[in-house]
Order: structure tokens, then sequence, then C-alpha cells
């Protein structure tokens, strides 16, 4: 069998390890990762302490901070090992190494490690990535850790870790059925990955819902607006941070304040970390920082492209807001999963989108009935129309648009990567 079959057989079979996909707890994962670090032990491969572990959680903007920090710390020559999810196209893209995917055969020994560690415990198939994730950290000696939170915090697999820096990028309402229904709630949740006497990086405005929860934490706060903040000079901006008694600085970062705050969280969180960075290299690695399916433009012919995984109100009032900056017309092609608020995500765009084309997400089981986005969408008086994949909705998308008209592909990391494919498909003809 080959190594990508083993791969594939191993996913599907952990796909099929619980009944639930999601099934919030600390209590199992960490029985497991207190035997397999009980093994390394016995191999002297115990944890190293001097590996810097940040971890980062939020409602919006972790994917952008996670990159811009295992951009930085790369260019100032540091081996980074950085966890995130969910994936575009291939697992690999989960666990990276210097910037580089894992190969299948470290993920799979990883697994197989994982498995005799278990005995009688069955795993979820998130809980299952992060211990890979870590163990493969452990076994390839990377100096630092960067390790994107799943869901929440306080409850989520990579909390069996203790941070050196907590992160928390933004809140906003979002899985309220596993976090609670006010911000205040899921702000509880994603703080409890913070350490007392530990660095957090907080990158909310104050505002009196939240600020009185950061103090019962114990940790040393930096606070976005207050300890560190950007600002803007002509089309460029400046980022501040503070670094003991002093201000550190870097200047002509583009993009637009969200993704620059974004930048800020993550310069603000090396150095809390004790990272000594120079600012020219910092602007060098933040200026080629590209996302994938963070605002992402694209194009085939004359007709723009813009790829976004907004999937909850918040994110799609900061798309709407960005698309406003743009002319002609735009057509969606959006679906989401079925915990989505889809009215609330759709609600910041129906003033600016032409036409919606809905299908539903193929490839979870987790995904909302299309049907029922479409009557959503039509109850409300918005033209939209129906179609039996993201393929054929982002088709008939493309023979409306002329030039000087956008198609806007949003929704959730499913969405983006079935019109990647399309894209990619198409440009290799």
């Amino acid at each position: 069998m080959d190594r990508k079959s083993a791969l594939e057989r191993w996913l599907i079979k952990l796909q099929c390890n619980q009944a639930r996909e999601i099934d919030l707890s600390l209590q199992r994962v960490s029985t497991v990762w207190n035997r397999i670090n009980n093994s390394l032990a016995r191999n002297s491969a115990r944890e190293s302490d001097s590996m810097l572990t940040f971890t980062v959680a939020g409602t919006n903007g972790k994917g952008s901070c996670v990159m811009a920090m295992e951009s930085v710390l790369q260019a100032h020559g540091y081996v980074v090992g950085t966890y995130t999810s969910p994936h575009l196209f291939n697992y690999n893209e989960r666990i990276r190494v210097s910037g580089v995917p894992v190969n299948d055969a470290i993920i799979i020994e990883a697994f197989e490690f994982i498995e005799s560690e278990c005995k009688s415990i069955v795993l979820t198939y998130f809980e299952y990535s992060t211990l890979a994730a870590l163990w493969i950290f452990n076994t390839l000696a990377v100096q630092v850790r960067v390790l994107e939170v799943g869901l929440g915090g306080r409850l989520d697999a990579v909390n069996i870790v203790s941070p050196d820096v907590a992160v928390v990028t933004s809140i906003a309402l979002d899985h309220q059925y596993w976090l609670g229904t006010t911000k205040a709630e899921i702000a509880l949740e994603k703080l409890g990955i913070t350490r007392i006497n530990k660095p957090l990086i907080w990158g909310e405005r104050s505002s009196s819902e939240l600020d009185e929860l950061l103090i019962p934490t114990g940790a040393v706060l930096y606070r976005l607006g207050i300890e560190f903040d950007i600002s803007m000079l002509r089309q460029d901006f400046t980022v501040k941070c503070l670094v003991g008694n002093n201000n550190f600085f870097v200047s002509g970062i583009p993009g637009d304040s969200e993704l620059v705050e974004n930048k800020a969280i993550a310069l603000q969180s090396l150095l809390a970390g004790g990272y000594s960075l120079d600012s020219k290299t910092c602007r060098l690695a933040l200026s080629k920082l590209e996302l994938t399916g963070r605002f992402q433009r694209a194009s085939i012919g004359d007709i723009s492209i813009i790829l976004d995984v907004a999937h909850n109100p918040a994110a799609a009032t900061l798309l709407a807001k960005r698309l406003c900056l743009l002319g002609g017309n735009f057509f969606a092609v959006a679906s989401v999963l079925a915990d989505k608020d889809w009215i609330g995500i759709t609600a910041p765009l129906s003033e600016i989108v032409t036409s919606w084309h809905v299908a539903e997400i193929s490839d979870s089981n987790r995904a909302m009935d299309a049907r029922k986005l479409l009557s959503d969408l039509k109850v409300r008086g918005l033209k939209s129309d129906y179609f039996g994949s993201l393929e054929s909705a982002f088709l008939a998308a493309y023979e409306k648009s002329v030039p000087g008209d956008t198609i806007v592909a949003f929704g959730s990391f499913h969405v983006v990567a079935s019109i990647l494919k399309v894209i990619s498909s198409w440009q290799e003809r």
C-alpha cells in the first residue's frame, strides 16, 4: 500500500472513531498525552522545556495571526512548528515545520504511536490530530510551536499544553451551541487558555462587557489599544508594541486595519515571549505574507474572484466592508455548515450582492441543507438560485459576470477549497 493510501485510510478511521465530531473534554486527550510523555521519557525524549509554546484562540483572525507569527519567526531563523485547522486540500497542511507541511510517513508514525498509547480510550479526529502535531514537533525538535485552538479554548485539545504566551485575537458570536450565547460567555471559554503570571495578548479593544473578565485570569496583560496598537501613515500602517518599559515599532506594513491588527497581535505575542526582533526583518516578513482564503484575490480572464472563509456574522461584516471599496456587481457563491448563523452571515452582504448562488457542501456531514439556504434568502426578497454543487454554482455566477464584476465565494473553508480547485483546473486548460 502506498503512503497516500495509508494516510487516507487512517483519516477515514479517525472520522469514524466517535459518533460526535465535536466532543469537548480534556480528560481523554490529557490521559493519552500523559502516557505519551511517559513513553517519551523512558526513551529520553520527553517534551522539551526549552520549546516555547504560543496558543492562539479567538473567533476570527486566528489563522492570519498564526501565519504572521510563523513568518516572522522563520525570517529570524527559528525552526517553527505550526498547528492549524481545518485544512483546505490536504490533511498535512495542519502540521507544518518551518512553513512546510510534514510528510505522510511521519503523520502515520505519529498516529501509530498514539494508537499504542490509547488502549481503551477513544479519541476524536481533532484530539488525534493535536497529539500527532505535538508528537511530531517533539520528534523533529522544533524550537518554538504555535498552536491554533480548534474550538473555544478551555476544553479544546490544544489546552493540554500550558502555553508560555496565550493569545486571543477577537471575540464574536459563533459556535454558540458549545461556547455560550453571549460574547462574555464565549470570551470566558477562550480565556481558558491563559495561565497565571504568563502573558496574555488580548486582541479586543476595550469594552465594559469584556474588560472585567481579564483581571481574574492572573495573566500579564498586553491589550490592543493600550499596551500595543496600530496607526496609519499615508497608505501603510505602523505597529507599536511594548517590550519591558520601551516601545518597539514596525512601520510600512500594508493591508487594511483588521489584518494589520492581527499582525500587531502576532508581533506583541513574540515580543512578550522574549524574542528579540529586528524591525526591518519583521516588516519584510509581514509585507510578503499571503493568506489563502482570507480575502484572497484571483481571476479567470477579466472576471475578478474573492475567496473568503468568513463563516460568522462578524467575519461577514468585515467581508462586506472590504467589498464596498470595490466597484461592479457582486455574485455570491456561498454555503455553510449546519451550526452556522446563515441569516446573520448573509445580512451584511444582502444590500451589495446582486445575486446569490447556493449549493450544499458535499464533503462534510455537518453541511446545512442548501434548500434551506435558498429559502432563507428568498423569504427576504434576495435574488437567489439553488445548484447541485458548489462547482456548478460558481460556473453559473461566472457566466453572468462581465468585466468589472466580482464573484465572491465564502461561508466556509469547504467553499473556498472547492472553488480554488475549479479555478486551478480552469487555469490549467
